[in-house]
C-alpha cells in the first residue's frame, strides 16, 4: 500500500503564476459533469488504487489533476500525462510536495476479504454464543433479519406447540403434578369411580414414547445452553424442522417471548427461545418444596397434619431456602462458579428423610453424580443437568408414593360417599353444562317396554320358577331390572358402532381407558362409563364372532360336506374338539376376532383406509381355512376344496355386520347375559328395610352364585361359552350395581319413565 502521507510532510502549496504553467487546449470538465459522469475524468488506465486516502471536499471551479510521487519499484507505475504537456519541464521535486492526495472519482468502499471455507480468522472465545472451536466464515455469510416481513410469517406456519421446539418448562412441574394433590383426588369424579371397579387402583409414571421424546429435547436444550449459551431452533420455508442455524450473534436472548430471525440466503427461519435456566431453577425449587411438604396445606377430616408436623414442615422448607438460591445460582452458572456437590448433598439428606427405603439407591446415584461436577471431579456441565434430571425424577416418584399412600388411605371414605358424590356431581355438571335427561329417559323407557312385552317370567336361581314376572313387580323393582335389561342392551347393540373400531384390544384392564365424557346415543348418566362400556361392547362383538365360528364348525361336522364316519353317523363335536377349535380361532384372531364383521365395510363414521380393511379379510379367511381343516376327520390334514369352498360361502354370507344370522344370534347371546346379570346383581336391598345392604364391589361379580349355575342351554350351541359369558355378564353385573347406587334414586321419581 501507498505510505506518501507518511514520508511527505503536507505544506501549503504555493501558487503559481498563470504564465508559469501551461494552458491545455481543452478546458476540464465541470464539477456536476464529473460527478455524474466519473468516467470524464482523465486517469490512469489500471484501476483506482486501495490505498487509504484522505477526506475531500471539492471547492468551486477547483479540481486538482495530479500528483507527484517518489518513484518506488514496489510502488504503481508513474501517471502517465496527456501527449499535450508530455514535452514541458519538470518542476523540482521541492516544488512538487502535495498538499493532500490525489482527488479520485468516487467509488464503493472497499470490502473486506473473507477468504475461503477453509480458512480460519482467528480463535473465538468460548464464553461468547458460538462455536468454541472452528471458523465463522459460514456466520458471517448468514444474515438474519429481525423484523420478518409480514408475507415471510404468514407463508411460514409455526406451530408455536410444535415438538421441534423444545419446552420452556420442565418435563415434571408443578401442573404435571398438580393431579397428585389430595384435593384434587377427593374432587376428581372419574378418579374416584374408578376407584370402585379397581381397589387396587395406583399411580404410577406415565411413560409414552411422545412424553420421552419431549423430555429428551428438553433436557438437551438445557445442555446447550448451558455449554454454548445457544437457544436456538430453527425451521424451512415450508415450517418444517431444519437443522440448527445459531443466531445468537445477531438477536439478543429474548425475557419473554421468542424472536424470529430469518435469512434470505439459507432460506431458514430461526426462533432465539428465552433461557430456560431460571425457569427450570424456580420448578426445581417449587417441586422440592411440594414434595417435602405435602400436608402442610392439607386439612380434612381423615387426613391432618399435626403441630408437630407442620412446624417440621416450616423448618426444612426455610432451609432448602436458605441453601438454594435460584437467582445466585444462575449467576454463578454464566460465570462458571456453579458447584453442584454441596448443595445436592444438602438435597440428598433431606429427601432420604421422606422418601420410602426403596428410594434410598436413586438419591445415593443422585448425589454421585453431582459430585463429579465439585472442583477437580472432571464434571461437565452434562453431568450437572443429569443431576437435576435425577433430582426431578426422584421427586416425581415420591409425589406418586404419598398420593398412593393417601388414596389407599381414604379408599372406605371414598367407596362409602361414592354415590351421593357422584350423583351431586352430576347435578351440577347437567346445570352447568345444559344437560337434560332426555336420553336417559328413552334409554330406560325402551328396557322397560321390552320387560312388560315379555310373556315368560325371568329366571332367577334364588327365586320359584315363574316368580319374576315383570308386569306383576313393584315400581321400584321393575326400575331396578329395567337399568339392568339398559345397561346389557347399550353392551351388546352399541349406539356408537363407529367408536368400536377404535377401542382398544379385549385384553386392555378397564382402569386404563381413557375418559370418554359424552358419546352420541349414550344416556348423559353414564358419562363416567362410556370409556367402559365401548370395552364390554367389543367383548360382546367377538364373542358373538366367536359363536358364530363355532356353529360353522358344528355344521361343517354334521353335515355330509365333511366325508367322515362320524359326519356320516350323524355324531355331534365332543367338548373337547370344541374347547380345542376355540382355543385355536381365539389364537388365530388374538387381536379382535369382532373385525371379522366389518371386512366388508366399516361401519358409517368409522375411519378405516383399505390396509387395515385387507388384514381383517385375511384374519377371516385364515379362521375359516382353521375350521375347514378341523372339520375333516378332526385333523389339520389336508383341506378338502369342497369344504372350504362351503365355509368360505357361508363366512362371506352371515358373519357380516346387521346380517340376518347375526343378529339373531347376538339377540340370544345378549338375553342369556341379561339373565346372568340379574342372578349377579338382583336383589341387592334389604327385604325388611328396603335399603341398600353393603356392597362390596371389590368382590362383586366374583364370588360364585348359590345355587345351580344357570344352564346356557344345547340346543342353542352355547355350552362351549359358559366362561366367556360368565366373565361378560360378571363385568355388566359390577358396572350395573355402581351405576344403580348412584342413580337409582333418580330413576325412582314418579313420571320418570315416561316419555
Amino acid at each position: 500500500m501507498d505510505d506518501i502521507a507518511h514520508e511527505l510532510p503536507l505544506t501549503p502549496r504555493k501558487r503559481k503564476a498563470p504564465q508559469d504553467d501551461p494552458q491545455d487546449p481543452k478546458p476540464p470538465p465541470p464539477v456536476d459533469a464529473i460527478l455524474a459522469d466519473p468516467s470524464a475524468v482523465p486517469g490512469p488506465a489500471t484501476g483506482p488504487s486501495t490505498a487509504p486516502r484522505q477526506s475531500w471536499h471539492p471547492a468551486p471551479n477547483m479540481w486538482p489533476t495530479s500528483l507527484a510521487f517518489r518513484p518506488s519499484p514496489q510502488k504503481r507505475p508513474r501517471l502517465e500525462k496527456r501527449d499535450s504537456r508530455r514535452d514541458l519541464p519538470r518542476l523540482p521535486p521541492v516544488r512538487r510536495l502535495a498538499k493532500r492526495p490525489c482527488m479520485r472519482p468516487a467509488r464503493s468502499p472497499p470490502h473486506p476479504r473473507l477468504g475461503n471455507d477453509l480458512e480460519d480468522i482467528g480463535i473465538v472465545s468460548t464464553s461468547d454464543p458460538g462455536p468454541a472451536t472452528g471458523s465463522l466464515l459460514r456466520l458471517r455469510d448468514t444474515v438474519f433479519t429481525k423484523s420478518v416481513s409480514p408475507s415471510v410469517v404468514s407463508s411460514i406456519p409455526i406451530d408455536p406447540n410444535s415438538t421441534h421446539i423444545p419446552s420452556l418448562q420442565p418435563p415434571i412441574n408443578r401442573s404435571t403434578l398438580k393431579e397428585l394433590d389430595l384435593d384434587v383426588i377427593i374432587r376428581n369424579p372419574q378418579l374416584r369411580h374408578d376407584l370402585l371397579f379397581d381397589p387396587g387402583l395406583q399411580f404410577r409414571p406415565t411413560a409414552t414414547r411422545r412424553k420421552t421424546e419431549r423430555a429428551e429435547k428438553y433436557w438437551a436444550a438445557v445442555t446447550c445452553e448451558l455449554e454454548s449459551g445457544c437457544t436456538c431452533v430453527s425451521f424451512d420455508l415450508c415450517a418444517k424442522p431444519h437443522p440448527t442455524v445459531c443466531a445468537c450473534a445477531h438477536v439478543s436472548i429474548p425475557s419473554l417471548n421468542p424472536v424470529v430471525a430469518f435469512s434470505p440466503t439459507l432460506h431458514v427461519v430461526t426462533l432465539r427461545m428465552p433461557s430456560r435456566i431460571r425457569p427450570l431453577l424456580d420448578e426445581f425449587l417449587e417441586v422440592l418444596l411440594l414434595v417435602i411438604q405435602p400436608l402442610s396445606t392439607v386439612a380434612t377430616a381423615h387426613v391432618s397434619p399435626t403441630k408437630a408436623q407442620q412446624a417440621e414442615h416450616v423448618v426444612q422448607a426455610a432451609y432448602i431456602r436458605s441453601v438454594f438460591d435460584p437467582a445466585l445460582i444462575e449467576q454463578e452458572l454464566k460465570h462458571k462458579l456453579f458447584d453442584p456437590s454441596g448443595l445436592f448433598r444438602a438435597i440428598g439428606l433431606t429427601l432420604q428423610g421422606h422418601c420410602a427405603p426403596m428410594r434410598d439407591h436413586a438419591v445415593e446415584l443422585m448425589v454421585q453424580v453431582a459430585q463429579t461436577c465439585a472442583p477437580g471431579g472432571g464434571g461437565s456441565e452434562a453431568d450437572a443437568v443429569k443431576a437435576v434430571r435425577m433430582c426431578m425424577d426422584i421427586l416425581e416418584l415420591m409425589k406418586l408414593d404419598i398420593a398412593n399412600h393417601q388414596l389407599q388411605t381414604l379408599r372406605p371414605f371414598l367407596m362409602r360417599t361414592s354415590g351421593q358424590f357422584e350423583l351431586r356431581s352430576f347435578k351440577s355438571r347437567k346445570s352447568g353444562h345444559g344437560c337434560t335427561f332426555q336420553k336417559t329417559r328413552e334409554w330406560l323407557a325402551a328396557a322397560h317396554s321390552t320387560l312388560l312385552a315379555r310373556a315368560e317370567p325371568i329366571p332367577h336361581h334364588l327365586y320359584p320358577p315363574g316368580h319374576l314376572q315383570y308386569h306383576t313387580l313393584q315400581r321400584n323393582q321393575q326400575v331396578y331390572l329395567a337399568t339392568l335389561k339398559g345397561l346389557t342392551d347399550l353392551v351388546f347393540t352399541s349406539p356408537s358402532p363407529a367408536n368400536l373400531i377404535s377401542v382398544p384390544a379385549a385384553a386392555t384392564p378397564l382402569s386404563t381407558l381413557p375418559t370418554i365424557s359424552s358419546l352420541p346415543g349414550y344416556p348423559e348418566t353414564s358419562y363416567l362409563d362410556n370409556a367402559r362400556i365401548l370395552l364390554l361392547s367389543t367383548d360382546a362383538v367377538d364373542l358373538t364372532a366367536l359363536y358364530m365360528f363355532l356353529l360353522l364348525y358344528r355344521q361343517l361336522r354334521l353335515s355330509g360336506a365333511a366325508d367322515s364316519p362320524r359326519a356320516a353317523s350323524g355324531a355331534s363335536a365332543d367338548e373337547w374338539e370344541l374347547a380345542r377349535i376355540k382355543r385355536e380361532i381365539r389364537d388365530i384372531g388374538s387381536s379382535r376376532l369382532g373385525y371379522s364383521f366389518y371386512c366388508g365395510g366399516a361401519p358409517a363414521g368409522a375411519d378405516v383406509d383399505t390396509d387395515e380393511l385387507e388384514k381383517w379379510r385375511a384374519l377371516k379367511q385364515s379362521v375359516v381355512l382353521q375350521i375347514a381343516m378341523r372339520a375333516k376327520n378332526g385333523t389339520a390334514g389336508g383341506v378338502d376344496p369342497a369344504v372350504l369352498g362351503l365355509a368360505q360361502r357361508w363366512a362371506d354370507c352371515n358373519v357380516q355386520h346387521n346380517s340376518a344370522l347375526s343378529t339373531m344370534l347376538r339377540e340370544r347371546l345378549r338375553d342369556v347375559v341379561f339373565h346372568a346379570v340379574v342372578g349377579l346383581a338382583y336383589p341387592a336391598r334389604d327385604a325388611a328395610s328396603g335399603k341398600f345392604a353393603h356392597i362390596d364391589f371389590a368382590t362383586v361379580g366374583r364370588s360364585p352364585v348359590a345355587g345351580p349355575s344357570p344352564v346356557f342351554g344345547t340346543v342353542t350351541g352355547m355350552e362351549a361359552l359358559g366362561e366367556e359369558i360368565g366373565t361378560l355378564a360378571e363385568n355388566i353385573s359390577r358396572l350395573a350395581l355402581i351405576h344403580i347406587q348412584t342413580y337409582l334414586p333418580l330413576y325412582e321419581v314418579e313420571h320418570f319413565l315416561d316419555v
